[in-house]
């Protein structure tokens, strides 16, 4: 049986975001391309799921179409701002007699609407559901919809197929460790989907595709797509153990608490950490009140520029996550924003419009308040308002962003983050050279 499994063309990665930029001339879009540019593991893992007798496609439209419709099996997991091109490819297979499934985040928490343009679908997390869909196959009884009652132990998940999307120029290759997030933040739909409580993957899973993936590609930069990732010290140092005998570069999602445990931020460093993204999410404390319950970032808001200090010290380049858009940003957030992200010297930044996607409590919020101004899914790609701002215009708004863009991509600011990390990494050779001194001296009395 001949299988595809396909990605729909992204307009994160690829439409214009914003009205005067040419992205990918920026510093800011150059360091967070390896983020964009990784293949959907998702689709990959799913494909590790079937038996060795299915012959298997995978498909990027943002580098080739889909010109042939040969296929027998058709799987898409696309984000909210791809779900139209999704639909469309969909119906354009399923009239040429191609099963079409569906799932992921948006169809998790839109069913009905992905089942109008797809022939079977699943709810949440796939590991326990798609080995009773691919009997079903077999039986020629496919069902309409697989959902999975309960969070699947993770070490049903197989290795994922990378080499299906070797031939693609991706600039990282994702692996995740975990799923799950303690923090729930209202506008976070993965960690609503995964849950509170951090399943995990053993450690010899981890090692296998890590083996798998050294096999396929040279010299790989590793993507932890956790939501967040070492939050566990044991585990943490297993893991940090074996990427230090691969000797890989890797980068990954993490929050604050790293900075508490500074044995593994070290260990971090030494096994290949380039980068850590950290989600601060806004400098305005009134905002992080309504993050989340527990107001765990709030309780961290003071201790930002130390925790950024800290990491950043180690070698390691901290990619800022912020939001703007929130109920309490005004006009200002825009130059509070560059002028701590300037002074605090962060590597890089991840800034975005507030996006209410659907099934988050940020969206059931909006709703009730008849603040939702659009329900094009198209525009929900984190750089689009989708909503009505309450203490800020539009047209403020649009230019503030437009300008902090350009503001982050001047001179002035590259060269402020050059001539910082210059200077650690010069601090960090003199400790490294005073430090075999010493060995040598007690070695050579």
């Amino acid at each position: 049986m001949k299988a595809v499994f396909i990605v729909p063309n992204s307009s994160i990665t690829f439409d214009n975001k914003a009205q005067n930029l040419k992205f990918d001339e920026l510093w800011e879009f150059r360091a967070r391309e390896r983020l964009w540019s990784t293949p959907n593991l998702s689709l990959l893992t799913m494909a590790g799921m079937l038996p060795q007798e299915y012959q298997v496609e995978y498909i990027d439209q943002n580098y080739i179409e889909v010109l042939d419709l040969d296929y027998q099996l058709a799987f898409f997991s696309p984000s909210t701002s791809q779900a139209y091109k999704a639909y469309e490819l969909a119906d354009k297979l399923r009239e040429n007699g191609v099963l079409v499934m569906m799932g992921g985040a948006h169809v998790s928490v839109l069913p009905q609407e992905a089942l109008k343009h797809a022939d079977a679908i699943f709810i949440g997390e796939a590991e326990e559901t798609f080995p009773v869909f691919l009997d079903d196959i077999k039986r020629g009884k496919p069902k309409l919809i697989y959902k999975s009652l309960e969070p699947p132990n993770l070490n049903l998940s197989p290795v994922p197929r990378y080499d299906l999307a070797k031939k693609f120029p991706y600039k990282s290759i994702p692996v995740q460790t975990s799923r799950g997030c303690p923090h729930q933040c209202n506008f976070c739909i993965s960690s609503k989907l995964y849950g509170r409580k951090i399943r995990r993957k053993s450690i010899q899973q981890v090692e296998s595709e890590l083996i798998k993936i050294m096999d396929l590609y040279q010299n790989p930069f590793i993507f932890f797509t956790d939501d967040n990732f070492l939050r566990d010290l044991e585990y943490g140092r297993e893991l940090m153990n074996i990427l230090k005998k691969f000797g890989l570069k890797w980068y990954a999602f993490t929050d604050a608490s790293i900075v508490d445990q500074p044995d593994l931020l070290e260990n971090a460093a030494k096994s290949g950490c380039s980068r850590l993204l950290i989600g601060f999410e806004s400098l305005e404390p009134k905002n992080l009140v309504v993050i989340n319950q527990s107001k765990w970032k709030l309780k961290k808001w003071a201790q930002y520029k130390q925790i950024i200090a800290e990491i950043q010290s180690h070698g390691i380049g901290v990619v800022g996550s912020f939001i703007v858009g929130m109920d309490e940003d005004t006009k200002e957030v825009f130059d509070i924003l560059y002028n701590f992200i300037n002074e605090t010297c962060l590597y890089a930044t991840n800034i975005t419009v507030l996006t209410p996607f659907p099934g988050t409590t940020i969206y059931k919020m909006l709703q009730t308040e008849n603040r939702i101004t659009t329900n094009d899914w198209t525009k929900y790609n984190g750089f689009k308002l989708t909503y009505t701002l309450k203490s800020i215009s539009k047209h403020e708004f649009e230019r503030g962003f437009e300008n902090l863009s350009q503001r982050l991509n001047s001179s002035e600011r590259i060269n402020n983050v050059i001539n910082y990390y210059k200077e650690i990494m010069n601090a960090k050779i003199k400790n490294k050279t005073a430090c075999d001194l010493e060995t040598q001296d007690e070695k050579y009395p």
